[in-house]
Formats: C-alpha cells, sequence, structure tokens
C-alpha cells in the first residue's frame, strides 16, 4: 500500500486490485511487511491482522500494537527480489511543425531503488528545441540520489543535481548536496518533509564573442534549505511540489532558487499523462545571461 492506495495481486487476474486503504474493512495476511506509520516511525518483518473494522494489529519484533487503519501510511510486502523493490517511469512527447521546420522534443524519466533503510533515486529531463534560421534551444537536467531513512521522521540525503541549457549559457552545472531532513507530516494522502543541507557548485558556461567575463568556469559552497509536498488521494490526480534555496556562502550575495511543480493524471494499465513546470532562478548569472530559465512540459507516459 502506498499514497493511499492497497494493490492486491492475485494468480487468477490479468490485472491487480487496486483499492482505496481508508475503506479496507478487513485485512488478513501471514507474510511479512515493512510498515510506515503517521507518526514518522517505520517497522520491518510486521504481521497484519484486523482486529475489529479501523483497528489493525500490528506484530513484530517491537512487539504488539493496535493501531487505527488510517495511522498506516505505507506498507510493503518484505521480498528479496530485485524488481520488487524497483520503480521506473518514463514520458515522452514529439513536435513538428512545417511551418519553419520546428520540431521539439521532451523527455522525463525517472528510477528508483527502495530498501529496508535506503531509497536510491535518479531521474533524467531533456528539451530540445531545433527550428530554421534560429539557433537550437536545448536543456536538460538529470539527478541522484540516496536517502538514508532515520527514526522519528528524519533522514540523511545526498544529490547530485546536473544542469545545461542554452538560456543561461550554461554548459554544465554540477551540484553536490549532503544534509539532513524531517517529515513534517506524512499521511495517507500527503507527505511534506523539510531539508537542511550543504552544497558543493562547479559551473562551467558558454562565452559570448563581446563578454567582458574572462572566466569559464566557477566553484562555490552554499546551503542547501528545501521543502517538499506530494498530495496524492485527489482521485487519479498527483501533485508534486519541490523548492530548494541555494544561498552562496562564498559569494556575497548570489542566491539561486529551483523550484519543481508537476501534475500526474492516472490512467489505466500504469499509464498516465504528467504536466509540470521547473523554474531555475539565478540572481547573478554570468555576463550577457537571462537571470531565469523554465520549461512547460506536457508528456504521456508509463510507469513501473
Amino acid at each position: 500500500m502506498n499514497r493511499g492506495v492497497l494493490t492486491v495481486k492475485t494468480a487468477y487476474s490479468d490485472s491487480d486490485f487496486k483499492i482505496e486503504w481508508i475503506k479496507v474493512k478487513g485485512f488478513k495476511s501471514d507474510k511479512h511487511f515493512t510498515v510506515a506509520l503517521s507518526d514518522r516511525s517505520s517497522l520491518s518483518n510486521v504481521q497484519l491482522n484486523s482486529i475489529t473494522e479501523g483497528k489493525i494489529s500490528l506484530t513484530s519484533e517491537e512487539g504488539n500494537q493496535i493501531i487505527d487503519i488510517e495511522d498506516i501510511v505505507y506498507i510493503r510486502l518484505v521480498k528479496d527480489g530485485f524488481l520488487d523493490k524497483l520503480s521506473a517511469s518514463i514520458d515522452i512527447a514529439y513536435i513538428i511543425t512545417k511551418s519553419n521546420d520546428l520540431q521539439q522534443f521532451n523527455m522525463r524519466s525517472t528510477l528508483g531503488y527502495k530498501s529496508k533503510k535506503w531509497i536510491f533515486g535518479a531521474s533524467y529531463n531533456q528539451v530540445i528545441s531545433t527550428q530554421k534560421t534560429v539557433e537550437a534551444t536545448k536543456r536538460m537536467d538529470a539527478a541522484v540520489s540516496a536517502n538514508r531513512e532515520l527514526k522519528n521522521g528524519f533522514f540523511l540525503g545526498s544529490q547530485v543535481n546536473f544542469l545545461s541549457n542554452t538560456e543561461q549559457l550554461i554548459d554544465l552545472r554540477t551540484t553536490g548536496v549532503l544534509g539532513a531532513g524531517y517529515y513534517i507530516s506524512r499521511t495517507n494522502n500527503m507527505y511534506w518533509n523539510g531539508f537542511l543541507g550543504l552544497a558543493f557548485n562547479n559551473e562551467s558556461y558558454t562565452r559570448l564573442p563581446d563578454s567582458e567575463d574572462p572566466s569559464d568556469n566557477k566553484t562555490s559552497y552554499e546551503a542547501a534549505i528545501a521543502t517538499e509536498l506530494s498530495l496524492y488521494d485527489i482521485g487519479d490526480l498527483n501533485l508534486l511540489t519541490n523548492v530548494v534555496w541555494y544561498p552562496s556562502i562564498t559569494e556575497t550575495g548570489r542566491h539561486r532558487i529551483d523550484l519543481k511543480f508537476d501534475v500526474k493524471y492516472d490512467l489505466p494499465f500504469d499509464f498516465y499523462i504528467k504536466s509540470g513546470i521547473t523554474l531555475n532562478y539565478d540572481n547573478q548569472p554570468t555576463a550577457g545571461a537571462s537571470s531565469s530559465d523554465y520549461v512547460f512540459q506536457t508528456g504521456f507516459g508509463w510507469e513501473l
């Protein structure tokens, strides 16, 4: 069970059954599960069984407890198979217009792996737009991350982000982040967390012919202050908002903001339609570059 939906696999059905967790009347299984609770705690190797309607008994190495069904926010069957812990998604859009020979290609993709205490993730997004008599517009952003879950809603987080875009004349910006976070709220229909860390930023730029800045590369240290909000019990809609503020430690007065907002509509057979906007802002861009760059993408995709 994840994001308020219980998925049941059976041997006699071609597709899985999906049920709203809050509407489950009874639950009984001899299997063992990993369970996350609304008080931000997590338990491993748990057996779950109904006591009465709305009440679930949890039996684990820590003992036995009876809780309300709505206090369980995540259930995962304990399996050793690699694919059982894997998640992935990809959505693609392609546009071609005869006028001015306009062509545009968009791709967004994610890959995730969740073990008992670790969550690994990766993403890759690409936008390429070409048109006659106009310079090509290109944008790429990617990330790899590893989070370690701790007790009582705390976690350790690390991430490496990559960004390249023609609007801000960035050949490549590589930002490594290390810090700690806390789940302010985690329920069956949403989670909200905060994060504080230290970032190392390395940038290389495309120089304009008349640029007076002789440097093509720059390194700096920044603080990383972030928050992420996800809503996932709005019918077939899922909303995700992520904001990161990077106030510079080594460059006086500089600060950057990365913002992401996605809306996903689930379709049958694990297909979906996703729309989202990504914004990058820098109050001290390189000479001749824009202070901000944004991209709005809509695509049709599939997820594992």
